[in-house]
């Protein structure tokens, strides 16, 4: 059969055929494509590149092709098993491949329309329903969205929930002067109202895996949540690659019935059950069998990408009798090391490189076709209900052409702790040297920027008779206005408070410094509670640099210049903070706009435990033309009169419409 798929993949490239109708056998659904147009763009030419990537689909039916009309005939694709660092070569010598400074430098792809529709629905994905589902295109996880390094990818939404507005979020892209395009309801727009549309248009700079979810709430852990791939070099070879493989944890209730809880804290908010790819096994659900599975060759190298789009949970992931080459964190190529298994944060993403040749064994592994996926919640990063912790088995290697089995392999003795991988193993291949902090201020900790302390306090919101606990990071708890987006005030000098806005308006080769503290500030401490627990950090707009990442709480390890990594220090776009713990992060200031920055458990960011860096707002002003906010203008306009009939609201007399940050 593989064999026969092989010669199947050949016979397409021999015939250069690009798309084929969805099948839908495949558990990573198409998006609705639009229909090809790429001949109608400027500088088109049918001379230029035209070829299938290396880590191409599964189902050939999802295969797309990447294409570089505006290049010309004298460059070609150059990407081989045996050098997967090249992408692109000219005749003359000239390469877009691993080394290249995707910051700023890119080949001009194509565009690539999709459409999602987002709608109310159930879905049994563990053997139990869930009733209050919201899904991408009727499936979870969403439809997976493909394009190619260079490419504009334009993407659609139509919002069909009755009761909530939306905005999807395209995690960890750059959006490099493109802030109206970021997707964050009451930031950079305002909510998609129910029966609208709105077309997100942005250029992709980044390659690797990544993935898509609504930023509306508690929308995403309700299942509008999909994978994004963008196809580029890669720093290590391998044959052949797995689809995208997305894990989280998973609820049988919305997270708007829980999230009363992480105000109330009695008792906080749980989780059921773990789900890869949407396959999971909910104990006593009458799903046992049912897991997520691949087959593999035994001698070939496999790409795998990960991706963890948890609401709560940290992933310790392994493969039973398989060491994983680590090659990516988030969308930064690094410098290869191998290990038994890798921690993935909330948000984070990794590609790793498995060779299918299971390691000898002795006892039940010794002979085994068939090996446990493992997903485990890491300790202290993760809360189920108790006496009820899922089953972390919830996938499964296979080889040969038997028909596949419960495996019985054993897992590695790897920890569990809750922590980043190795800070000194994620060495970027394209370097970066971080400049001095030019926010660097007078006082304690000043020369690291502008500091940060996490805390809880308890505020009068949303109604002053309330008393309710809520995360924060800045001076108050995030608590946005869906209404009246940040950038429509771009030129103000003073925000609300609750719209915990930090300006950092310096030029755009000028470093900017962030310390955070997993623990209050000293000024904070009369009001703020301290809980060391561990947060993934995401900054929008940017990925930035760990100059510094300590487990120990900063009055024992008071952070000093001296100890900052300036030179290729560790990059991505999210961090875990540790527990009581604190980082010290840096990213240039090059890219104007309104951007957030957030912890990615879900309870945190709709608690309040966000910020806003506002970065050269006048600059991002100028950008942003009467013509490019004509369409963020209407959106905003139509769901003004959306919000105004209080028919449309679930409860007609609330007092209340918003309880959460809105992020």
């Amino acid at each position: 059969m593989k064999l026969l798929q092989d010669c199947w993949l050949a016979l397409l490239e021999l015939l250069d055929l690009a798309a084929f109708s969805t099948s839908g056998r495949s558990s990573l659904q198409e998006a609705l494509q639009q229909p090809d147009h790429q001949q109608s763009l400027p500088g088109y030419s049918p001379h230029g590149p035209r070829f299938t990537p290396p880590n191409r689909p599964e189902n050939r039916d999802l295969i797309i092709k990447c294409e570089y009309p505006s290049l010309g005939a004298e460059w070609t694709n150059c990407s081989t098993p045996e050098d997967r660092a090249c992408w692109l070569k000219k005749s003359t010598g000239e390469k877009f491949d691993i080394h290249t400074d995707y910051e700023y430098d890119y080949p001009e792809g194509i565009t690539r329309k999709y459409d999602l529709v987002v709608s109310n629905t159930t879905l049994n994905a563990d053997g139990l329903v869930m009733p209050h589902a919201k899904l991408f295109n009727n499936k979870y996880p969403g439809p997976w969205i493909q394009a190619c390094w260079g490419d504009i990818i334009e993407v659609t939404v139509h919002n069909k929930l009755k009761y909530n507005g939306t905005s999807i979020h395209w995690h960890g892209l750059r959006q490099l002067n493109s802030l109206e395009m970021d997707g964050v309801n009451a930031v950079t727009q305002c909510p998609i109202s129910p029966d609208d549309s709105f077309t997100y248009k942005f250029r992709v700079m980044q390659y690797g895996t990544s993935w898509y979810h609504s930023h509306y709430s508690l929308q995403y852990g309700d299942g509008m949540a999909g994978p994004l791939t963008i196809y580029g070099p890669s720093s290590a070879n391998y044959d052949t690659a797995i689809d995208p493989i997305l894990m989280t944890d998973w609820n049988h209730r919305s997270g708007f019935e829980d999230f009363q809880k992480e105000l109330t804290g009695n008792p906080l908010p749980v989780m059921d059950s773990i789900l890869l790819n949407g396959n999971g096994s909910y104990a006593g659900g009458g799903n046992s069998g049912h897991k997520y599975r691949t087959t593999f060759e035994k001698g070939k190298k496999y790409l795998l990408r990960l991706i963890n789009t948890s609401v709560d949970t940290t992933f310790v992931f392994a493969i039973d009798n398989h060491n994983l080459t680590v090659i990516t964190s988030d969308f930064v190529p690094i410098h290869n090391y191998t290990t038994d298994h890798v921690v993935v944060g909330i948000g984070q993403r990794y590609h790793v490189i498995v060779t299918a040749l299971p390691k000898e064994t002795s006892g039940a592994n010794s002979t085994a076709n068939d090996f446990w996926i493992r997903t485990v919640p890491a300790t202290g990063c993760s809360r189920f209900q108790t006496g009820g912790i899922p089953d972390q088995r919830q996938g499964i290697i296979h080889y040969g052409d038997q028909p596949v089995q419960l495996p019985t392999t054993l897992p590695s003795d790897y920890t569990l702790n809750c922590g980043d991988e190795p800070y000194d193993k994620l060495v970027p291949i394209r370097e970066w040297t971080v400049g001095p902090a030019s926010n660097a201020r007078t006082g304690s900790n000043g020369a690291f920027g502008d500091n940060f302390g996490i805390g809880t306090e308890f505020t009068k919101r949303p109604l002053p008779t309330d008393n309710f606990s809520h995360w924060a990071i800045g001076k108050d708890p995030l608590f946005l206005n869906f209404s009246n987006p940040t950038i429509l005030s771009l030129d103000n000098t003073t925000f609300n408070p609750e719209y915990v806005v930090i300006p950092e308006d310096y030029n755009e080769t000028d470093w900017v410094y962030l310390l955070i503290d997993g623990l209050a500030q000293a000024v904070d401490k009369g009001r703020r509670q301290d809980i060391p627990a561990a947060h993934p950090i995401h900054l929008h707009g940017h990925d930035f640099a760990l100059l510094l990442q300590s487990s120990q709480n900063i009055t024992a390890n008071p952070p000093s210049l001296d100890k900052l990594k300036l030179n290729n220090p560790p990059r991505r776009d999210v961090v875990l903070l540790p527990g009581g713990g604190y980082v010290i992060i840096a990213f240039k200031a090059d890219n104007p706009g309104a951007w957030l920055l957030h912890c990615h458990i879900a309870w945190h960011a709709s608690s309040g435990l966000a910020l806003q860096i506002l970065e050269r707002p006048l600059t991002a002003l100028k950008q942003l033309t009467p013509d490019r906010m004509a369409e963020p203008n209407r959106v905003c306009d139509r769901w003004h009169t959306w919000f105004k009939n209080e028919t449309n609201l679930w409860h007609h007399n609330a007092t209340v419409f918003q309880d959460d940050s809105g992020i």
